[in-house]
């Protein structure tokens, strides 16, 4: 029992630590590449918990109230899934990349057609912001997917390198397992208890994250060591396109209010690029791969910078 405590303990604290745990687990997987080997083969389930418990995190109430009045939740879902791809895909069009930089140019359709990350709700619940809408827009996203990600395939690729059956198939269990399990454990616990364990759920929260950052920096010391001026010309570009996604849509939604602006404005810049490598990976050059982990930083490292940010704004009302 006292060793139950002490993890107990130990979760709560990880789980307190929240965004400034997420940044510091980045520069552990950087650190651990070693370990790669091992925790690969458990993506899927790692991002299988993380949706779980983002289940878990949320308010029944206030998703079933989400799902009632679903008018906020569907413009956003069609803004993160039909709006900012053909904004982004045209605009890279425009710039040459599908000439200059073909390899580049695809990963970026790619990335932009997919649909957000399915940790988007639980970073919603570490930041503190409205979990319930983050998850009712992220299953929304996820339901258009098949439609939207294969259309923009063809628009910008000239063919779909996804079957929209099997992304619709595989997003559904997926969503569907996870929920099914959450509702089975809020039934069984209540939802008083899990109230109570709110911060080792964010420390979970936090670990399964720090699995999937082992396995995505695999390739970073390899390919900077390689050409260190390349490696920091992309950082740069993730970095960029992320803070321009997440202001552009803070600035749409800002009537919304903060805590479901700044959600909209997760879903649209975090988009789960490992689904994408999963498909296709095999397929896909080497330089898709070191794109695919330089993408993280931004998901790792903006929620701690965007977290006192948005305290101030609530401060100032």
């Amino acid at each position: 029992m006292p060793i139950l405590m002490a993890f107990r303990a130990a979760l709560a604290w990880i789980g307190r630590q929240g965004t400034r745990a997420l940044a510091v687990s980045v520069f552990f997987g950087l650190a651990l590449p070693q370990l790669a080997a091992y925790v690969k083969p458990y993506l899927g389930e790692t991002v299988f918990v993380l949706l779980l418990f983002s289940y878990l995190r949320t308010d029944p109430a206030a998703f079933i109230r989400y799902v009632r009045a679903p008018k906020l939740t569907i413009i956003a879902a069609l803004w993160v899934m039909v709006v900012v791809p053909l904004l982004f895909g045209i605009a890279y069009t425009a710039m040459g990349l599908h000439e200059s930089m073909p390899a580049l140019y695809t990963i970026l359709i790619l990335q932009i057609a997919t649909t957000p990350i399915t940790s988007s709700a639980a970073f919603a619940a570490l930041m503190g912001f409205d979990v319930a809408f983050s998850l009712v827009t992220l299953i929304i996203t996820n339901a258009m997917s098949p439609f939207t990600t294969v259309a923009f395939s063809y628009l910008f690729l000239g063919s779909s390198l996804f079957s929209p059956f099997d992304l619709g198939v595989k997003l559904f269990l997926f969503f569907a397992l996870s929920g099914a399990i959450a509702y089975a454990i809020r039934r069984v616990a209540g939802w008083e208890w899990l109230e109570r364990q709110k911060e080792p759920l964010d420390g979970l929260n936090v670990i399964a994250v720090f699995i999937f950052a082992i396995a995505a920096m695999e390739s970073v010391p390899r390919n900077v060591v390689a050409d260190p001026a390349f490696a920091i010309e992309l950082f740069v570009l993730v970095i960029l396109v992320s803070c321009l996604l997440i202001g552009l849509s803070m600035l749409i939604f800002v009537r919304s209010g903060l805590d479901r602006s700044a959600p909209i404005a997760l879903l649209s810049a975090f988009r789960n690029i490992g689904l994408v490598m999963a498909t296709l990976g095999s397929s896909l050059p080497d330089l898709a791969w070191f794109y695919f982990a330089m993408a993280q930083f931004p998901i790792y490292l903006l929620p701690a910078l965007l977290q006192p940010l948005a305290k101030r704004l609530r401060r100032s009302g």
